[in-house]
């Protein structure tokens, strides 16, 4: 009785400050008011877009980034660009030309970027999907929906690299698609120029639209200077499709039958101690089929999936209690991804909103993967894309069976052939808001039954308070029934975002009951009721070369329920960062954590170091410094210093780039932890080290190597990538561990050598 006389008042208070009814309140005030902005504000903002009309091609058009086509010998199109940085409002220092034409099988976009120094153009990356982000380049944005809130991205840089990507609901591209198009460059006396030519076949769009969204930017690396056509505001970001200009003119744009056949052939060996050391070949085949169902739905098949050429995941030190999140990479899967998100929290603020975050109900990567497993794909089915004012996504994939028997250190798995289904819809209503629904069935593991139903919602606007500036709200619900679990299955919570260039503001507040079992989704931890507020103020000064200063505070609680106490409470205040305008940055940052450990946490199984239950109090110092990514050698550092747990903990983290040319890239990362505490010293390590060459934008050899002391392995990678053309690539993959045995020293341990040709029939 009197613990719980002890613990009751401790819930109450908790209840009062982070508890249903004040959160609900602050909800409902916060929906009627976002529901009234958007209504109102919205034919407001769309007036201002600007407009351009596309021309119809006379003639052929040949790619090779040489500007002598007759297309591009009449007046640019009317699209002027505009200063958004560091000079908002202002012409830009060098001027930009474009022009834009089409014909019944693509849209072509060439152009030209003036600049009286072209011997200090920067273009250091060659490679497919590379970071352009401190390279001259140019991205597009084609909104074929005209939706005003998806789109296809496109960029290229100086060198030629092909860079792709899909936008769902105005957030960054993500780079995972690559579709079928080509760009070509050159640089000249004037600058350089850039042809594109984007077949019809490749995107989808709305049949008998008169108009697309479209937006185009320029980036000049010296100068960090940033241009671009419509809404050049430092609050919108290129991603803001509901803020693109329009263009005009496309008719009758054609995609063929439709059809792409992708069939693959692959040839490889294998050899793996723990399996007795035999030799295996693995030659195979399987297939990929896209059919467009109309001109804005996708049907994806396919067959005996192999994902040879992904890259391997980049490892990380884990040095909490919880499960790490590791990106998805498969093409398959990440191709339409953005339809199958569910209640997204825009990724402004603390790095767990960036990553996983605290809740995905859907994550591909559970699919396939059990462990560090490869499980067999023997046939998936994808329906993606739109039907009206509804996006929808549909994926079901039958795994095969797999049995591993028991070896060296590792124990034996029984995996039977499971069918793994997700279904996702949104209703789209004014210019960014939706509600939506989600319905998962199917359990990786086989080991129970397991469905997932959720409901979310968003309201968001680009003009709040008629000052053009970014807020949204986002509600969602979830439930979850598997066999043996009841009651004490449902998640639920929202957020509430203003993400703009001075003042950036989050709220979320979200409760995961205990039974809550997401089995193909992400959940770090479950049984707990989050808090968190973040906000950043960053002027921008006109001394001391200062491109902007952020001053930044946040704060996480995470409450355990079945426990009636905190479990995790964290803060950081950052008092400076200084970006400036050289592209070099330096900032503090204070953190504080207070950990709650109800069990024993085995922080390092390699030593055998065990935690006691208790609280625990700590703070670390950060120190950062970076420097700028446009000259051929930078670095990135991150010192940590402070207590930790029962003891006290030093980091350190850098990387090192040398870029010797847009040919040759090599980089090493280094991060090392020294721990003290009173149940004993350990040391952390990881080495991550690249050495990249692209013969051509079209011939890659990526080479990447990487060791940890947790693994206690070193782990290579070699890919060559050759895209014979866009489509079609021939893929020769080395991947090799050595493992740290008991005598310190490595022995070769694994061993995988393949050869992959993917090849493209279109109709």
């Amino acid at each position: 009785m009197a613990r719980t006389n002890l613990r009751s008042p401790a819930i109450d208070l908790h209840r009062r400050k982070y508890g249903i009814r004040p959160f609900c309140r602050v909800v409902f005030a916060a929906f009627i008011f976002l529901a009234a902005n958007i209504a109102s504000l919205l034919p407001a903002l769309a007036a201002d877009l600007p407009e351009v009309r596309v021309k119809e091609a006379s003639g052929r058009i040949q790619i090779d980034g040489i500007l002598d086509d007759p297309e591009w010998g009449r007046q640019p199109d009317a699209i002027e660009l505009t200063q958004v940085e560091p000079r908002p409002g202002e012409p830009p220092s060098e001027a930009t030309r474009v022009w834009l034409a089409f014909n019944r099988d693509s849209l072509y976009i060439a152009v030209r970027c003036h600049d009286r120094h072209p011997g200090r153009i920067v273009a250091t990356s060659m490679q497919r999907d590379a970071d352009l982000m401190n390279n001259d380049n140019i991205e597009i944005v084609l909104d074929t929906y005209n939706d005003d809130r998806n789109a296809y991205y496109f960029a290229t840089n100086a060198a030629g690299a092909l860079v792709d990507g899909r936008i769902t609901e105005n957030q960054g591209a993500a780079l995972e698609w690559d579709g079928i198009w080509n760009v070509r460059t050159q640089i000249d006396d004037s600058g350089w120029t850039a042809e594109f030519d984007i077949p019809f076949k490749t995107i989808g769009f709305g049949p008998g639209l008169i108009q697309w969204g479209f937006n185009i930017s320029r980036y000049l690396a010296r100068g960090r200077e940033t241009s671009r056509w419509a809404s050049p505001s430092l609050d919108v970001r290129l991603s803001h499709i509901n803020q693109a200009g329009h263009i005009l003119g496309i008719e009758n744009p054609s995609q063929g039958m439709g059809l792409d056949i992708k069939p693959y052939g692959i040839m490889g060996v294998r050899r793996d101690i723990t399996r007795q050391d035999v030799v295996q070949f693995d030659p195979d085949a399987g297939a990929d089929i896209f059919y467009r169902v109309t001109a804005n739905l996708v049907s994806s098949t396919t067959f005996n999936t192999d994902f040879a050429e992904t890259e391997v995941d980049t490892r990380q030190v884990n040095l909490t209690r919880f499960k790490l999140f590791y990106p998805e990479k498969r093409s398959f899967f990440l191709e339409d991804a953005g339809i199958f998100e569910f209640a997204k929290i825009p990724a402004y603020g603390p790095p767990d909103l960036m990553m996983g975050g605290d809740l995905l109900p859907f994550f591909s990567r559970r699919i396939g993967l059990v462990g560090d497993d490869e499980i067999p794909i023997r046939v998936g089915q994808k329906l993606t894309g739109k039907i009206g004012k509804f996006d929808v996504g549909v994926l079901d994939v039958q795994t095969g069976r797999f049995d591993e028997p028991e070896g060296p250190g590792r124990p034996a798995l029984h995996v039977a052939s499971k069918n793994l289904a997700v279904g996702r819809v949104k209703a789209n209503f004014l210019s960014q808001s939706y509600v939506g629904a989600i319905f998962t069935n199917g359990d990786p593991t086989g080991e129970t039954s397991n469905q997932l139903g959720g409901v979310d919602l968003k309201l968001a606007t680009s003009n709040f308070l008629n000052r053009r500036k970014n807020i949204s709200l986002m509600l969602f619900g979830s439930k979850t029934r598997t066999t043996g679990l009841q009651n004490k299955d449902a998640a639920y919570g929202g957020n509430l975002s203003y993400p703009n260039d001075l003042l950036k503001l989050n709220y979320k507040w979200m409760k995961i009951e205990q039974n809550y079992n997401a089995a193909l989704g992400f959940t770090p931890r479950t049984g707990v009721r989050i808090s968190s507020v973040y906000a950043e103020i960053a002027p921008r000064p006109h001394f001391w070369d200062i491109r902007q200063m952020n001053f930044e505070f946040g704060y996480d609680d995470y409450f355990k329920l079945d426990r009636g106490d905190w479990e995790s409470r964290r803060g950081h205040i950052n008092p400076f960062r200084l970006q400036f305008n050289s592209g070099d940055f330096v900032g503090y940052e204070w953190r504080w954590e207070n950990e709650q450990l109800f069990e024993p946490w085995l922080i390092n199984p390699n030593e055998g170091i065990t935690l006691p239950p208790g609280k625990y109090k700590f703070n670390t110092h950060n120190f950062f410094l970076k420097s700028s990514e446009s000259r051929t050698f930078s670095i990135q550092s991150h010192f940590a210093t402070g207590s930790f747990y029962s003891g006290t903990i030093r980091g350190l983290e850098s990387d090192f780039v040398w870029r010797q040319s847009s040919h040759l890239t090599a980089s090493l990362m280094w991060a090392q932890n020294w721990i003290r505490l009173k149940e004993g010293d350990f040391n952390t390590s990881l080495v991550i080290g690249r050495l990249d060459y692209s013969f051509t934008p079209f011939i890659t050899l990526a080479n990447f190597a990487q060791y940890d002391t947790d693994s206690r392995d070193i782990g290579l990678q070699s890919r060559l990538r050759w895209i014979l053309k866009p489509g079609n690539e021939f893929f020769v993959v080395f991947n090799h561990n050595w493992q740290e045995n008991e005598m310190d020293r490595f022995e070769s341990a694994q061993t995988r050598f393949q050869v992959k040709l993917n090849y493209v029939f279109r109709f």
